[in-house]
């Protein structure tokens, strides 16, 4: 029995999965369908009092997540293990809580990650796929795979990725660590392939994946010059990227914390 005076107060962690197709975003917006307003709705319906969701990853419109971790607050004696279960009924059928877990107070989602992983996936089919249509960008045309491994080769290690983010940024410093970055090609039977493209680092810069995504299948096409990843790379802001690919096509995949202990789905 909690003693008068004392505080329940404590905050969640929460592993999340979501289909983006239908929202404007992960981070609440003034009008609009946004995955922290579902989220922070349907929590707080359920522990009784209103809740403020912080995430690892503000996705963008259209963006997935099988791995996103959010933190919040509660006074509600639920227990952790509980609230995927319990917030179920409450949420929409293109957002789930896979897991939860009670951490320290001052644990925060974006901070204390240490590595975020995405993966990009390309449908190689002549026809769409009535499964993975909302899940991939389609490009049935002519690429150059092993060429785009190799340009994805120069994004490893610590870089100026200027070149390689969307305006609207607010982002600090736009220096940032790749720890992995390679493509996996998958047989899709007769209909065609899968190509993931799973990249792996410290933090992202405002559609930096899908700008890194569209500049290779840029270079994997022949619209630009072989080693374009490593120009953009030792002319940070002055060199110009590729295509900007769909949102519909990535997938926030893993976080990884400071504790070592990792919430999501590994590759």
């Amino acid at each position: 029995m909690v003693e008068p005076g004392v505080s329940q107060r404590r905050r969640i962690r929460a592993t999340v999965q979501y289909d983006g197709t239908d929202f404007l975003g992960f981070q609440r917006q003034a009008k609009g369908r946004t995955v922290q307003g579902v989220l922070e709705q349907a929590l707080g319906e359920l522990v009784g009092h209103p809740v403020t969701v912080k995430a690892a990853g503000r996705t963008d419109a259209g963006v997935h997540a099988r791995g996103q971790v959010i933190s919040f607050l509660t006074e509600s004696g639920i227990p952790a293990s509980k609230i995927p279960g319990a917030v179920t009924p409450f949420l929409p059928r293109d957002v789930i809580i896979s897991s939860a877990d009670r951490v320290d107070e001052g644990f925060d989602p974006q901070k204390d990650a240490v590595s975020k992983t995405y993966c990009y996936r390309i449908w190689r089919g002549e026809r769409p796929d009535v499964l993975w249509d909302r899940y991939t960008y389609r490009w049935p045309g002519p690429l150059d795979l092993g060429l785009m491994e190799e340009e994805a080769s120069w994004l490893i290690g610590r870089h100026d990725f200027a070149s390689l983010r969307a305006t609207g940024s607010s982002a600090v410093t736009t220096v940032r660590e790749v720890m992995k970055a390679r493509w996996v090609r998958k047989s899709g039977g007769s209909r065609g392939e899968m190509w993931e493209f799973w990249i792996t680092a410290d933090g992202f810069l405002y559609k930096m994946v899908r700008l890194i995504v569209g500049t290779l299948i840029d270079v994997g096409r022949g619209k630009l010059p072989k080693s374009t990843v490593k120009r953009l790379l030792e002319e940070p802001g002055l060199g110009r990227a590729g295509q900007c690919a769909p949102g519909k096509g990535l997938c926030l995949e893993e976080v990884a914390f400071r504790t070592h202990v990792s919430c999501g789905r590994s590759s």
